[in-house]
């Protein structure tokens, strides 16, 4: 995944740098392996800067902030076609012919031949890179439309881009997003082409400006007015105006601006924390309030809610009504929409209802009091007095009920459904890529726990190698996808589809409920109700897939209330956790952030122990591995004791020691003074080399030496092994085991503690308090006076499901601390591009939408 942005203002400003700087900066989690930005004066003129490295980073040593212009078309990269250097870095700029700029996200597949095609037609092509191939072709076909003009002007110029566009379209494979311009049309070309694109239209203290970009929340930052784009469109814009057309035939509309439902503020970092990834574990008990308030029934509700089932027609046409009011930008025009819904005789008499109901009263008036999905858009209305406020509280309520009743008749839809395949001998697969995948691991504890059925937890490719061609009518699957983008996942359904038709039900789970998967692929979904999630690592995420598929698995469970109590209890033993546990967690972080490999043994929590493993590797960039504590044994287990991993604690004492050695040698008083530069160079280099047949040679002539005999190489070796001694750098091997409260789990932890703490184990320990998994772990095996173990102690609830949530925000945390004392070390040390990062670790993205 990378991130493409454009953005085109009516004159020349002198912020233009500070505002494209801006946007690339919003685009960080989604590339970072380059960083590049065109800047279009009004004049023709174009600079390109690019190069190597984050945003962050190059935007201060490239100076983008002080650069100008009129137009902006920026790039973030993250690596697929061609390695990572400052040529394959973006927006490519091309002259062959004529003069283009350009950029793209996503992934051209036949670049290869698309490149053979170039160099045919004698295009320079300067890199590896799939996006150079796309602008190229574009260049080639504008300059075939150009050349059948005797005298293009401004307008054709436009018509002729959006031909040559289109041309290259057409000779392209893959998924992409781009922005391409030339110096001599006033505005930009962006193209969504499947990868995603997003376009707003606002003003600022420079003018009114568009902006496109891959990226949804770098468009609200300068605008909650949008203009509607879908898969297979293009987009001309100015500063002013703008057309969408059609990539597969080049048709021309103006849809309408509508307005965002999301707040700025809703994605932004809030003050009291330095990285999204430390917010969104943070925010993990607010998201299962809002899990509680739309899947279950709320006490106090059902007075309003059946008023509202009364006039169930009328409840929808005026949310539908709301709706329209999002197209409306002129205020006195958004003042006569909004007052028409709550002046109509429905909405009147249906508040008189409400009224009437026992113990109804005026909600107390407070600034954050909306939490429907149309909480923005009734907050601006409340800007127009606050004698609406009953009003707007009313729409409020019927917005939740209208969204609540499709969550909870697709909830029991997806438990019955469940029930039917079980009982007709049919399965149930539950299919994730990543940490979804991990979420249907631990679906499947869940399922074996509360329900004693068996659902199938696999990843696309697992399920396609294994699975696919046994599927057979009344078979379930569940697509897990927080972005409901996932490229494995869409082929995977896209195949299923094609290959049973409608014999295979599908659900979907996912975030983002306007998706391509939960809207297309699926014949209904259920919303995981948690709110964007910015950092790439998923976390909040995460705890939501959990909490789902803890209350489907829980509803199963017929005549048994639903699991709303406990829900309930998970939410406050999360925050208690988080609370108690932050010490040692911290003091683990210190022992462990340097340590190159770290194993997590999940004790039946293999779906646990594999993401808290993924957290480490997604973000410390250390190795970790999630096993099951039992598996461990059959081989993994050959890690422990001496092994040839070094940390950097390690590699640092190695070098300390040759130091010290270097220094002494420098005085050694058998090596002539006049040669002992030479003889020091000399002898690192055999060691280097292996050259230990010449050690053999002697150093001077003997006199200078305690025993009056020349000595040789090999002596100073001997020497050096003595004080530079590889059995000092040999550490414990970190293991994290994983246990929850029951009886066999506590049984098999503790047997598994002891065969490996005694084979060179550093061990930690997250469960509950328990005295026998206590004095397991505190033993010190006899010779091994450096056994180092921690007890993390998870807040008592003696359920081994609940118990889950308590351990997964624990290990979020703990790779969060780990990521954030890493990256401080390597930047302490200067190693550039490192790329430990919590919000945006190198080589991984936010949803992966390429192969």
């Amino acid at each position: 995944m990378c991130g493409v942005v454009g953005i085109v203002y009516g004159k020349n400003s002198p912020r233009l740098g500070q505002v494209g700087s801006f946007l690339l900066r919003k685009l960080e989690y989604r590339g970072y392996d380059s960083t590049g930005g065109a800047f279009f004066k009004a004049d023709g003129t174009v600079t390109l800067k690019k190069k190597v490295g984050s945003p962050t980073q190059v935007i201060h040593e490239l100076d983008l902030e002080k650069l100008n212009g009129c137009k902006f078309i920026g790039q973030v990269r993250w690596a697929t076609y061609g390695s990572v250097t400052d040529e394959n870095a973006q927006p490519h700029e091309v002259n062959c012919r004529t003069h283009l700029l350009g950029a793209h996200n996503g992934n051209i597949s036949n670049t290869d031949s698309l490149k053979e095609f170039l160099i045919e037609a004698r295009h320079r092509i300067l890199s590896d890179n799939d996006g150079e191939m796309l602008v190229h072709l574009v260049e080639h076909f504008y300059h075939e439309q150009l050349s059948l003009r005797k005298k293009p002007d401004p307008e054709s110029r436009v018509a002729d881009m959006l031909q040559a566009i289109l041309r290259a379209n057409q000779k392209t494979v893959g998924s992409y997003a781009a922005c391409i311009s030339a110096p001599d049309i006033e505005g930009i070309f962006a193209v969504k082409a499947g990868s995603s694109l997003y376009a707003g239209k606002g003003s600022d203290e420079d003018g009114d400006f568009i902006v496109v970009s891959s990226d949804l929340t770098s468009v609200l930052a300068k605008t909650r007015f949008l203009i509607p784009l879908v898969e297979g469109q293009g987009i001309y814009f100015t500063a002013g105006e703008y057309f969408v057309f059609s990539l597969a035939d080049g048709s021309r509309s103006v849809p309408g601006l509508k307005r965002s439902k999301l707040n700025i503020a809703d994605i932004a970092l809030q003050p009291k924390y330095h990285f999204f990834m430390e917010q969104e574990i943070d925010s993990t008990v607010a998201n299962l309030d809002m899990m509680l308030k739309y899947y279950f029934s709320e006490t106090g509700e059902e007075p309003y809610f059946s008023v509202f089932e009364r006039h169930v027609r009328d409840c929808k046409e005026m949310v539908f009504d709301l709706l329209k009011l999002y197209s409306i930008f002129d205020r006195e025009k958004l003042k006569e929409a909004f007052l028409r819904i709550v002046a109509s005789p429905r909405f009147e008499a249906m508040v008189r209802e409400i009224s009437a109901l026992p113990g109804a009263g005026q909600p107390a008036a407070a600034p954050a009091f909306f939490s429907s999905d149309e909480a923005q858009l009734l907050r601006e209305l409340r800007e127009f007095g606050e004698e609406y406020f009953p009003a707007l509280f009313t729409l409020d309520r019927i917005v939740i009920w209208k969204k609540k009743r499709k969550v909870i008749r697709f909830k029991d839809k997806a438990v019955a459904l469940f029930q039917q395949s079980f009982a007709a001998g049919g399965r149930v697969f539950f299919i994730g890529a990543g940490t979804s995948y991990h979420a249907a691991l631990t679906a499947g504890y869940f399922f074996n726990n509360l329900t004693a059925l068996g659902i199938v937890p696999c990843n696309p490719d697992l399920f396609r190698s294994v699975y696919m061609n046994s599927l057979r009518a009344g078979d379930v699957l569940v697509a897990i996808t927080q972005s409901g983008e996932t490229k494995d996942l869409v082929d995977i359904l896209n195949q299923v589809r094609e290959k049973f038709r409608e014999k295979i039900h599908v659900i979907a789970v996912v975030n983002n409920e306007n998706s391509t998967i939960p809207q297309e692929k699926a014949d209904f979904f259920l919303p995981l109700l948690c709110g964007p999630e910015i950092a790439v690592a998923a976390t909040k995420s995460f705890s939501a897939q959990l909490a789902l598929f803890y209350l489907l698995a829980a509803s199963m469970k017929k005549g048994v209330p639903p699991p709303q109590r406990e829900l309930e209890k998970i939410k406050h033993l999360i925050d208690y956790t988080l609370k108690t546990s932050e010490e040692d967690v911290t003091e683990v972080m210190l022992k462990f952030f340097l340590k190159p490999s770290i194993h997590i043994l999940g004790t039946s929590l293999i779906g646990l122990a594999r993401e808290g493993a993924l957290k480490i590797r997604e973000v410390v960039l250390n190795h970790a591995e999630g096993y099951d504590a039992a598996e461990f044994k059959h081989g993994p287990n050959t890690i422990l004791g001496k092994s040839t991993l070094y940390s950097f604690t390690d590699l640092e004492n190695i070098l300390s020691d040759m130091a010290d050695f270097s220094l002494g040698l420098l005085h050694h008083p058998a090596v002539p003074a006049g040669k002992r530069n030479e003889v020091s160079a000399r002898f690192f280099k055999l060691i280097h080399d292996f050259k230990f047949a010449d050690f053999s040679a002697e150093i001077g002539n003997g006199q200078n030496a305690p025993s009056g005999k020349p000595i040789r190489f090999q002596d100073l070796y001997r020497q050096f092994r003595e004080q530079v001694n590889a059995e000092r750098y040999f550490s414990n091997y970190p293991l994290i085991f994983v246990c929850p409260p029951g009886e066999r789990d506590i049984r098999i932890t503790i047997s598994q503690i002891h065969t490996h703490k005694i084979r060179g184990a550093d061990v930690v320990l997250i469960a509950e308090e328990n005295e026998e998994l206590e004095k397991a772990l505190a033993g010190k095996p006899t010779g091994l006076d450096d056994y180092f173990f921690k007890y993390i102690k998870i807040p008592s609830s003696g359920d081994s499901n609940i118990f889950v949530f308590q351990a997964a925000v624990v290990l979020q945390r703990l790779a969060l601390k780990m990521s954030v004392a890493k990256m401080k070390y390597l930047n302490r040390v200067r190693i550039e591009n490192h790329g430990v990062h919590p919000d945006v670790p190198k080589n991984v993205s936010k949803s992966i939408t390429v192969d």
